[in-house]
């Protein structure tokens, strides 16, 4: 937004001028003379004549010089939007159970890592201002991503993702651990992340790994790192596909699976995090916006003054204007030098 004002607005007043300055040439141009002849002789000084040329440069000039005292100047309201993203972990579980086709897509069944890549995928997209790392566990867990605001290199890091990478197994405490680690990378001064916390997908119970559970959740509780804990598929027999030796599908059979729910909702629970239990596509992407909009990107709104002065416009046209009378000054000054002055010999 733009306004327009005068510093000195008191300076406008000087534009009174122009009528009193025209009042009195005009009371003056009635005013008795005494004519005197040859008084030219007496006094060689030349006189430029007043010409109505000449008398509106000079009220123009007059003017324009009263809007340059004045100092007008241009204001604009700039507004700038600052933000500040989150720094969050997402640990996702990579265990032979997550090929348990217990979702369903667009074309038919779908396994659950298939289910919830595209979620993950989405979720990354709509946080632009956050630095996201992600670190994948079954048996063990290792980082496969630290914290980056890269999400373009994220995207296609969770695209490579595929069940087999690691040893079997639901290391579910070595995955929040090294998820809290992730999360000690240091930040720029004067780039502070707005919160820290960690997304922590799985569709099993801890059966392998250094850390319990409850000791990693005592861990994120003492960081203040809140952990959102999401359980992946449904519990019961669920249908789980066949591979023969060289890998390739040859049937499907039921699968029991068994999501420990009471350790998910402490670990959510003691850390001031969320339980959400996705048992099919609709409730996945309800779970992670859920998150998305509890830890949602504070922003702050600067708003910068910028003023621009616009004096040297008036003030411009006031000597264009002189410069403009300037040759009629000339033809004026040149016509008086030629006329011959009364009782002059020739």
């Amino acid at each position: 937004m733009s306004t327009f004002q005068f510093a000195s607005p008191w300076a406008l007043a000087l534009l009174l001028l122009i009528p009193a300055v025209a009042g009195w040439r005009r009371w003056r141009g009635r005013a008795p003379v005494w004519l005197a002849p040859y008084v030219t002789a007496w006094n060689p000084a030349r006189t430029l004549p007043v010409t109505p040329w000449r008398m509106v440069c000079l009220y123009g000039v007059m003017a324009l010089l009263a809007v340059a005292l004045a100092k007008p100047e241009r204001t604009d309201q700039q507004q700038e939007v600052v933000s500040r993203g989150y720094d969050l972990m997402l640990a996702i579980d990579l265990s032979s159970s997550m090929l348990a086709e217990d979702y369903v897509g667009p074309d038919g069944p779908i396994n659950r890592l298939e289910a919830i890549r595209p979620a993950l995928q989405a979720f990354v997209t709509e946080r632009p201002n956050d630095r996201i790392g992600v670190v994948l566990f079954a048996a063990q867990a290792y980082t496969l991503a630290p914290l980056t605001t890269d999400h373009a290199w994220l995207a296609e890091q969770l695209a490579g993702v595929q069940i087999g990478l690691l040893e079997d197994g639901t290391a579910i405490g070595d995955g929040l651990g090294i998820a809290l680690a992730g999360l000690e990378r240091p930040r720029e001064a004067e780039d502070q992340a707005v919160g820290r916390f960690v997304i922590l997908l799985t569709d099993g119970a801890n059966t392998s790994g250094s850390l319990t559970p409850p000791q990693s959740t005592a861990l994120a509780r003492h960081r203040g790192v809140p952990v959102y804990t999401i359980g992946a598929g449904r519990n019961g027999m669920v249908p789980f596909p066949i591979f023969d030796d060289q890998g390739r599908r040859v049937g499907t059979r039921q699968f029991p699976s068994a999501l420990d729910v009471e350790a998910l909702q402490r670990m959510a629970r003691d850390t001031d995090g969320r339980f959400v239990q996705a048992g099919d596509t609709a409730a996945l992407n309800s779970a992670f916006a859920a998150i998305d909009a509890a830890q949602k990107t504070a922003f702050q709104v600067k708003t910068r003054r910028v003023t621009t002065p616009l004096f040297p416009w008036p003030l411009g046209g006031a000597l264009l204007l002189l410069l403009a009378a300037a040759p009629a000054w000339g033809i004026a000054l040149r016509r008086i030098s030629e006329r011959p002055v009364a009782g002059a010999r020739p």
